[in-house]
């Protein structure tokens, strides 16, 4: 429990401050007080027009940070004395076994790509904007 605990608590903290942020600009927004002046409840207003709108930057960051969370499990590993891939890419550099170095950089490179390619496809699925129309038959 605790090497979890101590790899998430900064990183929670950190996307709950950037959630609230991003929801108070959002919230002063024209589009809200339309929302709101069409009668709409807090909950309609909170998490059907203004969650959407602040979730692109939010996801940026996040993906910023699973990244983090990968390079900060090396220390963590290594303080808790769990045999994780932290623990082994430490032992590497201790024995200069290059091989395995070598082997780990490509797998966290990937892993970033992965991680920042499965973002921006989620931009897709959030933001409207960034849909192209197809033109449809014409008539």
């Amino acid at each position: 429990m605790l090497p979890a605990i101590t790899l998430s608590i900064y990183q929670l903290a950190l996307i709950m401050r950037l959630v609230r942020a991003e929801m108070l600009e959002v919230l002063r927004t024209d589009f809200i007080k339309f929302a709101r002046a069409r009668g709409l409840s807090n909950r309609a207003v909170y998490f059907g027009h203004a969650l959407k709108n602040t979730l692109v930057p939010v996801m940026t960051i996040t993906g910023l940070q699973l990244g983090g969370l990968i390079a900060f499990a090396i220390i963590t590993e290594t303080v808790f004395q769990w045999p994780g891939m932290g623990f082994l890419f430490i032992q590497a550099v201790q024995f200069a076994d290059i091989p395995v170095m070598a082997a780990y950089l490509c797998l966290i490179s990937l892993i970033f790509v992965v991680i920042n390619l499965g973002v921006d496809l989620l931009y897709f699925a959030v933001d409207p904007r960034l849909r192209i129309e197809r033109p449809g038959p014409a008539h």
